[in-house]
């Protein structure tokens, strides 16, 4: 796996955006060269041509992208797949339309555009059925072998097998919950009996995870330290989950560790920054969006009879504020229901932002009451008041596919992964994924 904007991304992924930039781009100057009645060469030269098929290959590359067809590369549907594909390419032609109407020396030939798209959706769908068949399943370049009885390794093992785009399997297990002891090495999970080191020979894996809620036994110790000196790749529970997950494991997490560690304590000039940025961006917002905010102000007030805004009280990291957004009557109107599911109920939020109450990317700001309770029952809760609550945030994006319902465990672990690596690149990373959600009607609650 590689970690790009301090999300790992399997391998398999990137090399199939690879393939399918490189596919796209090749269809379109191939239509090129075979449609065009001026020099194919010379119109390549020129900044028009370049540009021109600059945007209609970016155009559909993101199409891709907010279709989630790179978080979802494993082909469930062909017809699904080829649906979405022709959405892409309808977007791009919409574009194009778009294009040709503000500077029309930008517009691809449309007989380039009709040939390339076609090319296109025909490679992609090829390429990724042919991924899906017989690339995916070779690509599990990565065993892991479990030694231990940590909860992070169950959660580790449930990850992955409902991600095996991911490349990664689990190997076997060794010492899990049912042994009696502690750093046992006896296998709890896969049956084998001997030495770790046998259980290693037999399994063959690429690296060894281990995590115990007791600390490991000086024996059990003494063989993995013999094994990492022959070259075998040993890791911590806590570190693995972390990078697999993209989230911080309560269970690896104590009173110590927060002691005596500032990995959740972001530095005063990142948070500086990220303010002043985010008071730019927020009035940006509103200046750019009054008429929108004007228009949704006057449906809202015509469908309800309560006012066009609620106020709630939320904690912040510098105490209870009030916030507003729009009404919306618990989609019982029409315009309840619309901005419900787009999230533009939440525009007046920025309103926050720009007074410094919140952050375009943070922790889901909660009710007072509902964090004091939460406290008392959640380990290192009240530690996601190291930052700003926000309209959005990295727990946001990840936790809107989970179909059980919210789980504020989970949902403090990907808030401590964010506080631990707050950057602007990492803001950049869950802005755009909420974009790309409300552009697909899938607003945040």
């Amino acid at each position: 796996m590689i970690r790009l904007f301090r999300v790992f991304v399997p391998a398999s992924t990137i090399g199939l955006f690879l393939f399918e930039a490189l596919l796209i781009l090749s269809s379109f100057v191939f239509s090129a060269y075979l449609l065009l009645e001026v020099d194919p060469t010379d119109y390549f030269s020129s900044l028009p041509g370049l540009a021109s098929v600059a945007l209609v290959w970016l155009s559909i590359l993101f199409g891709i992208y907010f279709q989630s067809l790179y978080s979802q590369i494993r082909v469930r549907s062909r017809l699904l797949l080829l649906q979405q594909l022709l959405m892409v390419a309808g977007v791009a032609f919409l574009l194009q339309a778009l294009i040709s109407a503000i500077a029309s020396d930008l517009q691809i030939p449309i007989r380039v555009m009709l040939l390339g798209s076609l090319l296109s959706i025909a490679g992609i769908l090829a390429g990724r059925l042919l991924f899906s068949a017989y690339v995916l399943p070779r690509v599990a370049g990565e065993r892991l072998l479990l030694i231990g009885n940590s909860p992070l390794l169950e959660d580790l093992a449930s990850h992955l097998a409902r991600n095996p785009q991911s490349g990664i399997q689990i190997a076997g297990s060794i010492g899990g919950p049912a042994s009696e002891e502690a750093g046992s090495s006896e296998p709890a999970g896969d049956g084998r009996a001997g030495s770790l080191e046998d259980s290693i020979q037999a399994i063959h894996p690429s690296r060894v995870v281990v995590g115990f809620e007791s600390g490991l036994s000086s024996r059990l110790a003494h063989e993995l330290l013999e094994l990492r000196f022959s070259g075998h790749a040993i890791e911590d529970a806590a570190g693995t989950y972390e990078k697999i997950c993209n989230r911080e494991g309560l269970s690896g997490l104590n009173a110590t560790r927060l002691l005596y560690s500032r990995e959740f304590e972001p530095g005063t000039r990142t948070l500086f920054f990220q303010a002043i940025v985010n008071r730019l961006i927020a009035a940006a917002v509103l200046m750019l969006l009054s008429p929108l905010l004007a228009l949704i102000a006057a449906l809202v007030r015509v469908s309800s009879r309560e006012g066009v805004l609620e106020r709630q009280l939320r904690e912040g990291c510098n105490g209870p504020f009030t916030l507003y957004r729009f009404r919306v009557a618990a989609g019982r109107t029409r315009i309840g229901r619309i901005l419900s599911r787009t999230g533009l109920y939440a525009l007046p939020q920025f309103i926050h932002v720009l007074r410094g109450q919140m952050s375009i990317v943070g922790p889901r700001p909660e009710r007072p009451e509902f964090g004091r309770e939460l406290s008392r029952h959640i380990p290192f809760y009240p530690h996601r008041l190291n930052v700003r609550p926000g309209i959005t945030g990295w727990s946001q994006i990840h936790m809107r596919h989970f179909a059980a319902p919210r789980d504020s465990m989970v949902e403090l672990e990907y808030d401590l992964y964010y506080i631990k690596y707050l950057s602007p690149m990492v803001d950049i990373f869950v802005i755009s994924q909420a974009l790309k959600g409300l552009l697909l009607w899938g607003g945040q609650p």
